[in-house]
C-alpha cells in the first residue's frame, strides 16, 4: 500500500477536540468505527477503494451509482454502459443506457433485454424493449431467427404495412369497407343502376324537381355540370330532389353516392345531402358549424330528425378529423362524394362515409338489429329519393349539387306485380289533326312514393288506315276521369279524356288497322326504370299517356297499357 505523504498541519492539544472525535464517527454492524464525511464537492485522483460511490449533479438525478447489483465486486471501473438514477417524485428509478446507441432504458419488470449478437446468450451488446399494457416497443430494428410465439392483444389484430403470411388451419380475413356491400358480401362489378343524376347540358327536369323559397334560387352551371343553390337571408331555402324514388329490394344492398361542394360551415346556414325525402331517409348534414350523420324516420307518424342524429365527434368509424385510420380531415367546402348503403329489411344496418382517393371511408354505422330501443322498423321505408337542401336561418351561402347515382348491388331481379288498363273494344274516336289520349296512368295521391314502371302497351286501329302513336309524359288532359286500378294498387288510370296538350314525347311509332278484325301490325314496347313515374316535391304525380292520331278524321283505335308496381 502506498505511503501517506507527511503533513505540516499542526493539531492543537485541546482535549475536547479529541474527546468529541466520536461525533464525527459512526459504527458499522461489527461495532467498528467509520468516518462520516460531508463535502460539497470532491475531486479524487488515483485509485480509491470505497464501499459505494454516488456522484450527484445537484438536481434530482444521480449521475452514477455503483455497485448496481450484487454480482458486481470491487474494484469498479466505468463500464461501456452508464447507470443513472432518475427521481420520479417519490422514488429513484435506475436506468441503463447503451454506450453505442445512447438509448436510456428503465430497468424494471416491464423491460426485457434482447441480445443484438447472433449468440443468443451474449449480453455484450444488449438492447431493451418496453412492454407497457401489452404494447411492445423496440428502440431499433431487431432480427429474430426461429419460431416466435405472439400472444394476441387485440381482436381483431391491426397490422400496419405489407405482411406476407401463410395461414395454417382456419383463418379469418376482414376486408376493407369498400370491398363489401351492406350485407357483407364481396362487391363485384355487376351493379344494377336504378338512377343516375348527371348534369351535362341542362338541368334535367325529367329527373329533378326543385322548390325555391324566399330569395332562394338555383342556377345551372354548364361548364361545371352542376347546379348552384343560393340563399341570401333568413327564410330562404332551396330544395332539390329526384322525381323518382328508388326500389329497395330486400336482401340487396342499396348503394347511394352523391357529390357536392357545400358552403364553409356557417352559423345560420343548414346544408344536407343524401337519400331522403320529407319523411324518411339517410343524410349528411352541416347545421351551422356542426357536422352530423342523420337517419330521418316517420315511424311515429311525425318526422323525427333527432333520435339518430350523430355528431362527427361520436361517429363510430373514421371521424375524418385527422385522428382516424385515414388521417384525413374532412373539408365540406371542397368537392366531396358522400356514400351510404342500406341493409334495410326494416331492421338492418346503415353505413355512411365518403369516397376519398378512390377509397370508401366508413365514418359511421347505424345498427338496429337486436339493439336496445329498437322494437320496430328504424324508418318507414328505404325506397327514397336523392335530395339536396340548403336553408338559411340568417346567413347567406351557396351549395353546388353535382352528380348522384343509386345502385342495387348484386343485380336486380324483377319480382313485381303487373297490372293493366285499356279502352273498350269499340275504340276511341281519333282526329287526323291532333293526338288524342287512349290510356293514361298516374300514382295515387295516397301512394305517392310507390314505384310504378310502364312495361308494355298495345294499340289497334279499327279502320284499314295508318295510325301514329305517341307516349307523352305529363300532358294536360281535357275531360279526364280517374279510376282506381284496384284497392291494392298504387295507380289510377284514365280512358275518358278527349284531348291533350303539351307534355314531353318519350316514344313514338306507326301501326296499321283493319276494319275486318283480322290480323294487324301491333306496336308494343318494353319500358325500363327510365320511364318510372315520378312526383314533385309537392307530391304531384307524373302522368304517363298513350295517345294516337289517325290518317282520316274520326277513325277509331283501341289501346292497352301494362305496368309493374314495386312496393
Amino acid at each position: 500500500m502506498a505511503s501517506i505523504p507527511p503533513s505540516n498541519y499542526a493539531h492543537d492539544s485541546k482535549n475536547y477536540h479529541l474527546n468529541d472525535l466520536h461525533q464525527a464517527m459512526q459504527y458499522n454492524d461489527a461495532g467498528e468505527p467509520v468516518i462520516r464525511v460531508h463535502v460539497d464537492g470532491i475531486s479524487i485522483g488515483g485509485d480509491v477503494i470505497v464501499d459505494k460511490v454516488k456522484l450527484w449533479d445537484g438536481t434530482n438525478t444521480l449521475a452514477f451509482d455503483l455497485p448496481n447489483n450484487d454480482s458486481e465486486t470491487a474494484p469498479w471501473s466505468l463500464p461501456t454502459e452508464s447507470h443513472n438514477m432518475v427521481f420520479n417524485g417519490s422514488t429513484w428509478d435506475r436506468m441503463r443506457g447503451n454506450a453505442t446507441d445512447g438509448v436510456l432504458t428503465k430497468l424494471t419488470n416491464s423491460y426485457v433485454p434482447i441480445s443484438k449478437n447472433t449468440n443468443a446468450n451474449s449480453s455484450d451488446n444488449p438492447i431493451f424493449v418496453n412492454v407497457v399494457n401489452g404494447t411492445l416497443t423496440i428502440a431499433e430494428p431487431v432480427t429474430v431467427d426461429g419460431t416466435v410465439t405472439v400472444n394476441q392483444g387485440t381482436n381483431p389484430w391491426t397490422v400496419t404495412g405489407n405482411v406476407n403470411a401463410t395461414i395454417v388451419g382456419t383463418g379469418t380475413v376482414t376486408l376493407g369497407t369498400g370491398s363489401t356491400d351492406a350485407f357483407g358480401r364481396l362487391r363485384v362489378s355487376n351493379p344494377f343502376t336504378l338512377f343516375d343524376g348527371a348534369l351535362r347540358y341542362r338541368d334535367d327536369t325529367f329527373k329533378w324537381n326543385q322548390v325555391d323559397t324566399g330569395s332562394g334560387i338555383s342556377t345551372f352551371l354548364p361548364n361545371e355540370s352542376s347546379v348552384l343553390m343560393t340563399v341570401t337571408g333568413n327564410g330562404d331555402s332551396v330544395v332539390r330532389q329526384s322525381k323518382q324514388v328508388f326500389s329497395y329490394q330486400p336482401g340487396k344492398s342499396l348503394l347511394t353516392m352523391v357529390t357536392f361542394a357545400m358552403n364553409t360551415p356557417t352559423a345560420g346556414l343548414r346544408q344536407r345531402v343524401g337519400l331522403f325525402g320529407a319523411q324518411n331517409g339517410v343524410y349528411f348534414e352541416v347545421d351551422g358549424t356542426t357536422v352530423n350523420l342523420v337517419i330521418r324516420k316517420y315511424t311515429s307518424g311525425s318526422v323525427d330528425d333527432t333520435t339518430e342524429k350523430i355528431p362527427q365527434s361520436l361517429w363510430n368509424g373514421d371521424k375524418l378529423n385527422g385522428t382516424g385510420a385515414s388521417g384525413i380531415t374532412l373539408a365540406v367546402s371542397r368537392s366531396q362524394i358522400f356514400w351510404c348503403d342500406i341493409e334495410w329489411l326494416g331492421v338492418g344496418s346503415v353505413r355512411c362515409g365518403f369516397v376519398i382517393d378512390g377509397q370508401f371511408i366508413l365514418c359511421h354505422t347505424f345498427h338496429h338489429a337486436n339493439r336496445v330501443g329498437f322494437d320496430k322498423v328504424y324508418m318507414t321505408t328505404a325506397t327514397l329519393p336523392v335530395r339536396y337542401e340548403l336553408t338559411s336561418t340568417g346567413a347567406a351561402g351557396t351549395m353546388r349539387a353535382i352528380c348522384s347515382t343509386v345502385i342495387s348491388e348484386g343485380g336486380y331481379v324483377n319480382r313485381s306485380f303487373s297490372r293493366a288498363a285499356g279502352t273498350p273494344l269499340t275504340g276511341k274516336n281519333l282526329s287526323d289533326t291532333a293526338y288524342r289520349p287512349l290510356v293514361c296512368i298516374r300514382l295515387k295521391s295516397s301512394n305517392i312514393d310507390s314505384i310504378v314502371v310502364p312495361t308494355k302497351f298495345d294499340v289497334y286501329g279499327l279502320q284499314q288506315a295508318a295510325f301514329v302513336y305517341r307516349v307523352i309524359l305529363n300532358p294536360t288532359l281535357t275531360g279526364a276521369s280517374w279510376t282506381s286500378a284496384g284497392a291494392d294498387s298504387s295507380v289510377e288510370y284514365d280512358i275518358s279524356a278527349t284531348a291533350l296538350s303539351g307534355g314531353t314525347v318519350i316514344d313514338q311509332g306507326i301501326f296499321v288497322g283493319s276494319n275486318k278484325g283480322g290480323s294487324a301490325n301491333v306496336s308494343s314496347s318494353d319500358v325500363d326504370f327510365s320511364q318510372q313515374l315520378g312526383r314533385t316535391i309537392a307530391d304531384v304525380s307524373d302522368i304517363w299517356c298513350l295517345a294516337a292520331i289517325a290518317t282520316t278524321n274520326n277513325d277509331d283505335a283501341v289501346g292497352t297499357v301494362s305496368w309493374q308496381e314495386h312496393q
